[in-house]
């Protein structure tokens, strides 16, 4: 039976750590030097004996909240009342994590790892800024009354892109002068795509048949944690039986598309079947316990290939050895904590995806489909979003808090836009600094992080293209008004349709200013 978590982290009290980082924690998980609030928790999940499909095993706040959000178990602030042994996530302006020992009034007690380089209790206004809210663990003898499944169901990971993949994308995706002329220059002569011919080809074993198929067949590809899913309908035939396990095969005008399995059939009174196949990223949702030592990324998703009978093509060279131990999770998760540590220290995106039955990883800024041209011609209809309700301020208030003499002396730093505040009014942002000598410099940083407006971007109806899969670069160029976009952009998410020998794609992009 599990240890308390909390009574753990109380026994780590006054620890520090050794300089830049180096602690107990991060050796044990294998990432000593790097930042270790969330190391420091999942450490102390392991000493009490909590599974990590209870309190998942990472060094990512982002990967952490996302974690328990995918399973249902998080609470955002101000709508929970949060219980002794949940997480909480500071993801609002800073990147920190902590376990709440008990909330007293409106006062929220927590015990911190990597607070002014140790471990120390801290007390906040339940109603802090800067806390985003709390990861709710299914305990089994600590918070019984928590919501949510532990079982780890198949489900999105988050959409919204960290800081610093957002950072890494603003570097590759960096505005050019000669932007336009590069990418009129690539498909100038691609005009509307000729009729698209597909062809849908079964193996159940003991033969290969073809399918006609109805209208409106979809593929859709996710960028993080979902496998390519295939959708289509097609008139029962006895002596063309399609059943669970079934290869299916995708061609486009005779070149391989998509290559996937039936995992759904489902038949209407007319006669006619429907059909979901996903690709091999499917069987990432496979729970195992994996001990890896001294391995790239890369690597370790081979060893996982091989284990569960994948397929692999090219895997990039990540470059950052790891070592883990990953207990009783979801494939997905284990591979995406090594893409996110491998994201933090090398400054590099990488998007796994399936092509054609070869699983493939690859660096997003050798993703780029140029012959890909997205503009008010080759896109049917496309929404922009523009807020400023969530996450943006134009004034920053940080307060240092001197305690030397035994007197308080409250230091404040401020960075404001004042032509935003007559604009839109006053957005504040309020956080506490531990060392003054940042508080100018993070200040400035934090009013030049938050002080814009927040858009979003889809695009509709756009012309099929079989090189576009979420994780590609392609080329936009659309003015939406209060802003002109000349630029490569993310695709996030990539709904390819076939209706009347038609190719139509619907995208979720990111970059720059926008998120997916």
């Amino acid at each position: 039976m599990a240890k308390d978590i909390v009574d753990v982290a109380i026994g780590e009290i006054g620890y520090k750590e050794q300089g830049d980082n180096r602690t107990k924690y991060g050796a044990w998980y294998g990432m000593n030097g790097a930042a270790w609030c969330h190391m420091f928790v999942s450490w102390c999940a392991n000493q009490a004996g909590v599974s990590t499909s209870v309190v998942p095993k990472t060094a990512s706040t982002s990967s952490g909240m996302a974690w328990f959000k995918n399973k249902g178990l998080f609470k955002y602030k101000g709508k929970y009342t949060p219980k002794r042994g949940d997480i909480v996530y500071f993801k609002t302006g800073r990147s920190h994590v902590g376990i709440v020992e008990k909330v007293s009034g409106s006062t929220l007690h927590t015990i911190e790892g990597n607070t002014s380089d140790k471990v120390a209790r801290r007390t906040y206004s339940l109603s802090n800024a800067t806390i985003t809210g709390y990861g709710v663990p299914k305990y089994a003898n600590l918070n019984e009354t928590g919501t949510g499944s532990s079982t780890g169901s198949f489900s999105k990971t988050e959409k919204k892109t960290s800081e610093l993949e957002l950072k890494y994308l603003k570097k590759i995706l960096k505005k050019k002068k000669t932007i336009t002329k590069e990418i009129k220059a690539t498909v100038a002569e691609t005009g509307k795509l000729p009729n698209t011919t597909v062809t849908v080809t079964i193996d159940n074993g003991k033969k290969k048949f073809t399918v006609p198929v109805e209208e409106g067949m979809k593929i859709v590809w996710e960028r993080k944690g979902m496998p390519g899913k295939l959708t289509f309908e097609a008139k029962y035939e006895k002596n063309f039986k399609i059943v669970e396990g079934n290869a299916v095969l995708i061609t486009l005008n005779g070149t391989n598309f998509f290559y996937g399995f039936i995992f759904t059939r489902q038949m209407s009174k007319d006669g006619f079947m429907s059909y979901t196949a996903y690709d091999q990223l499917r069987y990432l949702k496979n729970k195992d316990t994996i001990i890896f030592r001294k391995k790239r990324a890369d690597e370790f998703i081979k060893i996982i290939a091989e284990k569960f009978n994948m397929n692999c093509g090219k895997l990039e060279n990540t470059k950052h050895i790891l070592s883990r131990v990953e207990e009783n999770t979801t494939l997905f998760d284990m591979i995406q904590d090594a893409l996110d540590e491998t994201l933090m220290v090398k400054d590099k995106v990488y998007v796994l995806y399936d092509k054609c039955g070869k699983l493939r990883l690859t660096n997003v800024s050798d993703m780029k489909v140029n012959s890909c041209l997205i503009d008010k011609e080759t896109g049917e209809d496309f929404t922009y979003k523009t807020s400023i309700d969530s996450e943006v301020y134009n004034q920053i208030k940080l307060i240092y808090e001197n305690k030397e003499d035994d007197k308080k002396v409250y230091e404040i730093y401020m960075a404001r836009d004042k032509k935003n505040i007559n604009k839109w009014g006053m957005l504040q942002f309020l956080d506490t600094i531990d060392d003054p000598d940042v508080g100018k410099l993070k200040s400035n940083a934090l009013l030049k992080l938050y002080n814009k407006k927040r858009r979003s971007l889809t695009v509709s109806g756009v012309i099929g293209n079989k090189n576009v899969r979420a994780g590609s670069l392609v080329p936009i160029i659309l003015d939406l008004q209060d802003i002109k976009i000349a630029n490569y952009m993310l695709v996030e998410k990539v709904t390819h349709t076939f209706k009347n020998r038609q190719h139509s794609m619907d995208l979720i992009l990111s970059g720059g200013d926008f998120s997916g």
